[in-house]
């Protein structure tokens, strides 16, 4: 398996029968015990002729199975976990699982003896935690070394990011420097991140050769004229303009890449002018019926995070703060207040942090599972927001990444998103100049489709508290 691809092939179906089997031995086992074995604090045994549940209703328990165990993310590419880090997230996701079916059972109006769920609830989960340990006692990473071409911001990123996170199989051979980067200093052939300096581009094809390494990883840091072009357009560009480009043979190899043909010139189209003109209204469906369905579902859940914020800390419950959306125009977004009400007494931009001390005691929950960010549906009914896109930023904040990130400009081409490709893929603390490689991704290859998976996508990260 190919450490750079999510699990699949032959282990990941093997994972999914062994997650069907255990649900099926569960619920049969549960049955059976109950049938032949007393269990204490129930008044009798079950008659025999309650296994034709089994004949009749498996099918939701196997489906309920593997959509609790992918939204709790154990179907997400294969990281080290420690057996306590399993248990964990697995008695979670059998929780949630014996929650789901028995809302199920209720609302059809089936019989389930109480019994025999709880049974199931214990038998799945040390069945599950067995598999789960089991696979991962036998998976055998395979390493591959890799050569970064370029040796500025972006190789460095990339090369902490690949040590610090050596289960994705990758190891870092070295850099090859770029013609416009400086040589490595005399006398000191090796950097601290990024390895020893492998040679120049041209000494690229001798390397691979002789088996230096495997892969290449181009990071060059993107502060080209074509770059610093698209940023003076944004926000002045009208929506009726294109921008091509005649590529090259790099940019031929890109895959996925919409052409356009003038004579026997092909153009990659960079900026499409047809594109949000045309699906702007299907969007914009999406986030009035979604966000009307998901403001519905949430009140319950909105009302109690409310009254705990009254009950727990002074101040206002909602919490108003001014961001910048398309067309970098500001609107007042709506959160839940989870900082104390003198958080930024002078006014001062400041990025929340892990275990932030201005949290009220609610505050960290709240953020935990996003429900502080439930009341920006109300921004999304109003227009100023969508369900999915770019993540809106704080005025002083950007102003910031306009003259750090080239290219950020152009995230501002559509509406801020509730979520995105950046918070779903990418860590909460991540860079602006990763989350913007994201956004433009998003912008780039966005369908219904893409805006439906990063809403299914979220709600796993929801569920298992993940990039807090």
């Amino acid at each position: 398996m190919s450490p750079w691809r999510r699990e699949q092939g032959p282990r990941f179906f093997l994972r999914l029968l062994a997650d069907l089997a255990a649900a099926w031995i569960a619920l049969t086992g549960a049955f059976l015990v109950r049938i032949h074995v007393p269990v204490p604090f129930t008044e009798r045994l079950l008659p025999p002729d309650r296994l034709d549940f089994l004949i009749r209703d498996w099918i939701p328990v196997l489906l309920i199975q593997l959509a609790t165990l992918y939204f709790f993310g154990f179907y997400d590419r294969p990281r080290p976990r420690t057996p306590s880090e399993a248990a964990r997230r697995l008695a979670a996701a059998t929780v949630a699982q014996t929650l789901a079916l028995t809302s199920f059972y209720f609302l059809f109006a089936r019989t389930f003896p109480r019994s025999v769920l709880l049974l199931y609830l214990l038998f799945d989960f040390l069945l599950l935690l067995a598999g789960r340990l089991a696979f991962d006692r036998t998976e055998r990473r395979q390493e591959r070394w890799v050569a970064l071409v370029g040796s500025g911001e972006a190789a460095r990123e990339i090369a902490e990011a690949l040590r610090s996170h050596a289960w994705h199989g990758l190891r870092v051979a070295g850099y090859v420097a770029l013609p416009h980067e400086p040589a490595p200093a005399a006398g000191r052939a090796d950097d601290p991140v990024l390895g020893p300096c492998l040679g120049s581009p041209e000494d690229l094809p001798e390397l691979l050769a002789r088996g230096a390494f495997e892969d290449l990883i181009l990071a060059d840091s993107g502060d080209s004229w074509q770059t610093r072009l698209l940023d003076s357009l944004a926000g002045t560009r009208p929506d009726h303009t294109n921008v091509l480009l005649l590529p090259g043979p790099y940019e031929s190899l890109i895959g996925r890449m919409r052409y356009r043909w003038v004579h026997d010139l092909p153009l990659i189209e960079v900026v499409r002018e047809s594109e949000w003109r045309i699906n702007r209204p299907l969007k914009r469906l999406l986030d009035v019926v979604g966000g009307t369905g998901l403001l519905l579902l949430s009140l319950p859940v909105l009302g109690m995070a409310a009254l705990a914020v009254r009950l727990t800390s002074p101040g206002p419950v909602l919490y108003r703060q001014v961001r910048v959306g398309r067309g970098q125009r500001p609107f007042t977004l709506l959160k839940l207040r989870t900082m104390q009400v003198d958080a930024e007494p002078e006014a001062v931009e400041v990025l929340a942090q892990p275990g932030d001390p201005r949290l009220t005691p609610i505050g960290a929950v709240l953020r935990r599972f996003r429900l502080d960010e439930i009341p920006q549906l109300l921004n999304v009914l109003e227009g100023s927001m969508s369900l999915a896109g770019p993540r809106p930023e704080r005025p002083g904040f950007v102003q910031q990444y306009l003259q750090e990130v080239p290219g950020y400009a152009e995230r501002f081409s559509l509406a801020p998103g509730l979520t995105g490709l950046a918070q779903v893929n990418g860590d909460y603390h991540s860079s602006p100049r990763n989350k913007l490689r994201y956004e433009l991704a998003y912008m780039a290859n966005w369908s219904l489709w893409l805006d439906l998976s990063i809403l299914l996508r979220t709600v796993k990260i929801v569920l298992t508290s993940r990039g807090v």
